[in-house]
C-alpha cells in the first residue's frame, strides 16, 4: 500500500540539506578548543597549519593563502598564544560555522579572534578564515565557560549558490547605503545579537556594544567585496573584502573586513564583522 506523505514532509524531503535535523554547534566549539590546545602543544605555526584548509585565508594585510604564509614561518621563539570560544554559530546544514572569543599572549588578554570553520567531505572541520581585531576582552568569560550558541536560521535558501547570491546582494545594498551614512546602513542590517570587532581605536569597547561602536564609525565607508563562501543550506554566508574611509585628519584609511550573514525571519542580516585596519 502506497503511503501518502503530508505536504510538509514532502517539502522537507525535497529541501534536503536546508532542513536542520539535530544540528548542534558543539563540533564548532570542539574544533576551536582543539585548535587552541594545539596552539600550546605545537606552537602557533604548527597548530595553524594542522587545522587550516588548503584554501584558507588570513589578512596580511590583504587576503593571502594561509598555508603558503605559515609554511614560510620558522615556528621558533613564538609567544604563548591561547584563545577560547565565547560564542559559536552553525549553519542549518551543519557544514559551516563561526567561532569567536578572547585571545591572550603569555596569559595576558589582548583582544578577540574570529574563525570561520568548514566541514570537509571527510567530516573533518578545518578553518577557512582566521583573524583578530580590537575589542575589550576584560569582561569575557574564562576558558572553562561553555560557549554561547547563536540561533539557527529558520530556513535555508533554494541552494548554496542561491544563498551566496542573496547574501552578496544584501552586502551590495549595505555598501551602497554605507557610502552616504555608514551608521544608519549598519543599523538597518545588524541583528540585536550581532558583534563588531575593530577597527583600530575600538579596543576599549565590547564587541556587542553596537551603539557605541556605530557612533565611532565615520560618516561614510566604501565596502568592496572580494570573496567568501556559503553553507550547503544557503543560510549562513561569510564574505570578505576591502573597506576605506577618511580619518579625522582626512587621510585615507584602508582596511579589510570579514562579514557573516545569516538568513533570519526578517531577511538577510549581518551577525558579525571583523574590521582590520591596514593603515
Amino acid at each position: 500500500m502506497l503511503k501518502i506523505l503530508p505536504p510538509a514532509l514532502i517539502a522537507a524531503a525535497i529541501a534536503g540539506p536546508a532542513i536542520a535535523q539535530n544540528i548542534s554547534a558543539a563540533p564548532i566549539e570542539a574544533a576551536e578548543r582543539a585548535f587552541a590546545a594545539d596552539g600550546l602543544a605545537l606552537g602557533i605555526r604548527g597548530s595553524f597549519l594542522k587545522h587550516m584548509a588548503d584554501d584558507a585565508i588570513v589578512f596580511a594585510p590583504g587576503p593571502v593563502n594561509a598555508r603558503e604564509l605559515y609554511e614560510k614561518r620558522p615556528g621558533t621563539n613564538e609567544p604563548r598564544l591561547f584563545w577560547w570560544p565565547q560564542k559559536v554559530v552553525i549553519a542549518r546544514s551543519g557544514d559551516l560555522g563561526l567561532s569567536f572569543g578572547p585571545w591572550s599572549i603569555d596569559d595576558r588578554r589582548g583582544g578577540y579572534y574570529a574563525t570561520i570553520w568548514r566541514k570537509g567531505a571527510d567530516g573533518v572541520w578545518k578553518w577557512v578564515y582566521d583573524g583578530g581585531a580590537e575589542a575589550d576582552p576584560g569582561k569575557a568569560p574564562g576558558p572553562d565557560a561553555a560557549a554561547q550558541v547563536g540561533p539557527l536560521a529558520p530556513e535555508g535558501a533554494a541552494s548554496q549558490a542561491q544563498g551566496f547570491e542573496e547574501a552578496r546582494n544584501a552586502e551590495a545594498a549595505l555598501a551602497s547605503a554605507a557610502s552616504t551614512d555608514a551608521s544608519a546602513a549598519y543599523t538597518a542590517v545588524l541583528t540585536s545579537d550581532a558583534w563588531l570587532l575593530g577597527p583600530k581605536g575600538a579596543k576599549t569597547l565590547a564587541g556587542n556594544d553596537l551603539s557605541a561602536r556605530l557612533a565611532l564609525r565615520p560618516a561614510s565607508i566604501a565596502l568592496r567585496p572580494q570573496g567568501g563562501g556559503a553553507s550547503g543550506a544557503g543560510d549562513l554566508v561569510w564574505t570578505h573584502g576591502e573597506a576605506t574611509w577618511s580619518g579625522p585628519d582626512n587621510k585615507p584609511v584602508a582596511a579589510h573586513y570579514m562579514h557573516v550573514w545569516q538568513k533570519r525571519a526578517e531577511g538577510w542580516r549581518l551577525i558579525f564583522e571583523t574590521l582590520i585596519n591596514d593603515t
